[in-house]
C-alpha cells in the first residue's frame, strides 16, 4: 500500500487533539475515491460475485468512503510489528447508523474482521520521553531491535495505558504514556457467543492485549467520561470485565477518571486543562478494587441544579418533579431547605411521611419540621393530619403507625439518610429482620402510588446519596418512568487534623484521649456500643472515666439515657446546643449519628472515635461529622466488620 499525502483538514484534526505531528505523519493518511475499499473490504470472509467483485448491497452501503477520510493504523506486536492491515478510517461524510438512526457512524473498521488494538509508530524523541516519564532505560539492544519501541514497551514491562479511540493514544504518547488505544470499550475482550448470538463461555482478552498483560504490569485503563447514566453504566461494566481479565494474568490495574465536565476524552481534557492536569489524574489513580468500591458512593445521574456554596439557601424544584435528589456536605442547611418543602406541601393540603432509620433523628427532623412523630400521633391534637415522622422498621401493619402504603398517594415522602435507611432497611438485624419482607413490599407500593400520582413527589437526601440508591428507587417504582430531578452541593468544608490509631482495640486511642483530657479541653467520644457487657461501650467507657476522673463533667447519650426522664441526657436531642457546653467529655453512641448539627463554637477541642465493625461506613462518617467546628478527629476502627453482606 502506497503511502499517501495527509490533507490539511485532517492534518489540522489530529493536531487539534495534541498530538505530536511526527505521530501523526508516521501513522496517519487520507484516503479517497475507490482506495479506502482496499483498506476497509479485504476479508476473504466477506461474500463475493464470481468475478471477485464485491456484492452491490455492500458497494451501497460503503460508498459514502469514496468521498474521502482519514486512515490511521499501527503495528503488529503479533506479526514482528510489520505494519497492521486492521486499522481505522474515519470518513468525512459518515453513513447513518440503522439501529439507531438519528445517529452517524463515525469510525469505520475493516468489515468481517476480528477488532484489534492500536500500537502507533513513534519517533525516537518520543520513545526518550516515556522512557525518562518510566524510569526504564532504553539499551543499544531495544534500538537496533526491528520492534522498536513496543518491543521495549512489551520486554521492560512498561506500564501501559489503555484508551478507547486511536486520536486518545496519539494524545498520551505526545505527552510521554505509552497508550494502546482500543476502537470501543467493550472492544478489549471477546465473548464466545453461539449462532444466534447468545453468550456461551467465558469473556478472554483479545490477543493484543493479552500480548501485554505480563505478570506485574501496570495498566491503567482511561476511558471517555459520559454523563448518561445508560452509558455511565456500560463503561463501568467494560472497566471491571477487562480489568479483572488483565488482574487474572498478573497485571497491576487502575482506573484513571476523567472528572465530569465538558471534556469527554482524554485529548480533550488535555487540550482544556493541560498536560500537568493529566499528570495529577495519572499519579492519583486508584486500583481497581478500589474503583470498584468508590461506585458505591458515586452520583453520576446530571444534576439539574449544581451548586458549591456553604449553604444550600433558596432553591426552586419545578413544578412536575416526582423523585428529587438531594446530595449536599453535612451542615450546608439539607433539613433547613426540605422544612420549607414541607411548609409548601403543608399549604397544598398535602401530608408529609417522613422515614428514617433512627428514632432520634426523625424525632428530631418532625420537630424542625412541625409535623408529630408516630410516637405522637395519638396524644397531639393535629394527629396525622399534616403527616407523621417513623422508622423504616415500621412500615407494616402491625406496628404503632399501622403502616398502610395505601393512605398515601398525592403526597409528599421525605426519606432522610435514604443510603443508611435502605442499608439498615436490607441489611440490618434489629426490628426490620423480622418483618423485613412485608415492610420491602410496602416500600415498593408506597413509591408506586405516589410516584404514579398526579402530586405526590420523593425526596431522597443525604451527603452519601449515589446511583445505588436513586436506581433501587426506580426499580421499585416498576412501571411508572420518572427522571430524578437531582440537586448537588459540590462545596467541601475545611477539614482539621484526622489520626488514626491502630492495635487489635482502642487501648491506644483512650491512652491519647487520658493525656488529652489531663490538658483540660472539651471532648466528644463516639462509640458504635452502649451495652453494659461491651468493654468499648458507652456505659463501660463512663464508668472507666468517672472512676479516673471524678471531677469530669461527664454525659452520656444513647438509646437508654435520652428514654430515661431521671437522666440528664433524657430529651438532649432537640436542644443539644444548648446542653453540650455544661460538659467536658460526652459519650455517645450512633443515637447521634445523624439528624443532629452540634454547632457550638470554641466548645469542643477534639472529637474520638471507637468504631468496632457493626455500623456502615457512611453512619462512622457522619458520627464523627457531627461537631460542625473544625477540630481533630481521633479514630480507631477494626480491620474487619463483625457482619457481613451476602457471601462476606
Amino acid at each position: 500500500m502506497t503511502t499517501i499525502s495527509l490533507e490539511d483538514q485532517h492534518l489540522t484534526e489530529w493536531l487539534n487533539s495534541k498530538v505530536d505531528e511526527e505521530i501523526i505523519a508516521l501513522n496517519v493518511h487520507s484516503l479517497s475515491g475507490s482506495l479506502p475499499y482496499e483498506y476497509l473490504l479485504y476479508s476473504p470472509k466477506i461474500s463475493r460475485r464470481n468475478d471477485g467483485r464485491l456484492r452491490d448491497r455492500d458497494l451501497k452501503k460503503y460508498q459514502h468512503i469514496e468521498l474521502g477520510g482519514w486512515w490511521c493504523s499501527g503495528v503488529d506486536p503479533l506479526n514482528n510489528y510489520v505494519l497492521m492491515m486492521w486499522g481505522c478510517f474515519k470518513p468525512d461524510h459518515p453513513r447513518r447508523d440503522r439501529q439507531k438512526i438519528h445517529k452517524f457512524i463515525k469510525y469505520e473498521h475493516p468489515y468481517r474482521e476480528e477488532t484489534r488494538a492500536f500500537f502507533l509508530l513513534v519517533p525516537n524523541r518520543i520513545w526518550v520521553k516515556v522512557s525518562n516519564r518510566s524510569g526504564i532505560p532504553i539499551t543499544e539492544e531495544d534500538l537496533q531491535h526491528p520492534g522498536g519501541f513496543w518491543h521495549w514497551v512489551w520486554k521492560h514491562n512498561v506500564p501501559v495505558t489503555i484508551v478507547e479511540g486511536v486520536k486518545k493514544a496519539g494524545a498520551l504518547l505526545t505527552a510521554g504514556y505509552a497508550a494502546i488505544a482500543i476502537p470501543g470499550v467493550n472492544a478489549g475482550y471477546r465473548t464466545p457467543t453461539d449462532e444466534y448470538g447468545t453468550a456461551n463461555g467465558k469473556p478472554s482478552l483479545i490477543p493484543d492485549l493479552k500480548h501485554f498483560a505480563t505478570q506485574g504490569r501496570q495498566v491503567n485503563i482511561c476511558f471517555d467520561q459520559d454523563n448518561k447514566p445508560e452509558t455511565v453504566q456500560r463503561v463501568r461494566t467494560a472497566i471491571s470485565r477487562m480489568g479483572r481479565l488483565l488482574v487474572n494474568e498478573g497485571c497491576s490495574l487502575r482506573v484513571i477518571d476523567l472528572p465530569i465536565g465538558a471534556e469527554k476524552g482524554v485529548d480533550d481534557f488535555i487540550v482544556a486543562k493541560g498536560q500537568p492536569a493529566f499528570d495529577a489524574l495519572y499519579n492519583t489513580a486508584v486500583a481497581l478494587e478500589l474503583w470498584e468500591i468508590k461506585l458505591f458512593t458515586l452520583l453520576t445521574y446530571p444534576p439539574a441544579i449544581a451548586l458549591n456554596q456553604r449553604f444550600l439557601g433558596q432553591l426552586l424544584v419545578p413544578e412536575g418533579e416526582k423523585l428529587i435528589i438531594l446530595k449536599a456536605p453535612k451542615g450546608t442547611g439539607k433539613t433547613e431547605w426540605l422544612a420549607t418543602e414541607v411548609a409548601k406541601a403543608h399549604d397544598q393540603g398535602q401530608r408529609v411521611l417522613i422515614i428514617t432509620h433512627r428514632i432520634q433523628l426523625g424525632e428530631a427532623l418532625c420537630n424542625r419540621f412541625g409535623v408529630n412523630y408516630v410516637t405522637e400521633v395519638r396524644t397531639n391534637e393535629t394527629g396525622t393530619l399534616l403527616g407523621y415522622g417513623v422508622c423504616v422498621d415500621s412500615l407494616h401493619q402491625e406496628s404503632q403507625a399501622r403502616f398502610n402504603p395505601n393512605d398515601w398517594t398525592n403526597d409528599i415522602v421525605i426519606i432522610e439518610e435514604c443510603d443508611q435507611v435502605f442499608w439498615h432497611l436490607l441489611n440490618s438485624g434489629t426490628e426490620v429482620q423480622k418483618r423485613r419482607v412485608s415492610v420491602l413490599k410496602n416500600l415498593k407500593q408506597l413509591v408506586q402510588n405516589v410516584l404514579g400520582s398526579s402530586q405526590g413527589k420523593i425526596y431522597l437526601s443525604s451527603a452519601d446519596v449515589s446511583d445505588t440508591d436513586v436506581k433501587y428507587v426506580l426499580s421499585l417504582a416498576g412501571e411508572y418512568r420518572v427522571n430524578p430531578f437531582v440537586i448537588v452541593n459540590n462545596y467541601r468544608h475545611i477539614a482539621g487534623n484526622c489520626y488514626n490509631y491502630s492495635g487489635s482495640n482502642p487501648k491506644n486511642l483512650i491512652a491519647a484521649l487520658d493525656k488529652a483530657i489531663a490538658k483540660g479541653g472539651h471532648h466528644l467520644l463516639c462509640c458504635s456500643a452502649q451495652k453494659a457487657k461491651s468493654k468499648w461501650g458507652t456505659q463501660a467507657l463512663e464508668e472507666r472515666f468517672r472512676r479516673k476522673y471524678p471531677e469530669l463533667r461527664i454525659l452520656r447519650i444513647d438509646s437508654e439515657s435520652v428514654a430515661d426522664p431521671s437522666h440528664a441526657a433524657f430529651g438532649c436531642i432537640a436542644h443539644l446546643n444548648k446542653i453540650l457546653t455544661q460538659y467536658d467529655l460526652v459519650i455517645a453512641s450512633p443515637s447521634l449519628e445523624t439528624g443532629v448539627s452540634i454547632d457550638i463554637r470554641g466548645h469542643f477541642d477534639g472529637v474520638w472515635g471507637i468504631f468496632q465493625g457493626v455500623q456502615p461506613v457512611n453512619s462512622v462518617r457522619q458520627m464523627l461529622a457531627r461537631v460542625r467546628q473544625t477540630v481533630d478527629r481521633h479514630i480507631w476502627v477494626r480491620d474487619w466488620g463483625m457482619g457481613v453482606v451476602g457471601n462476606g
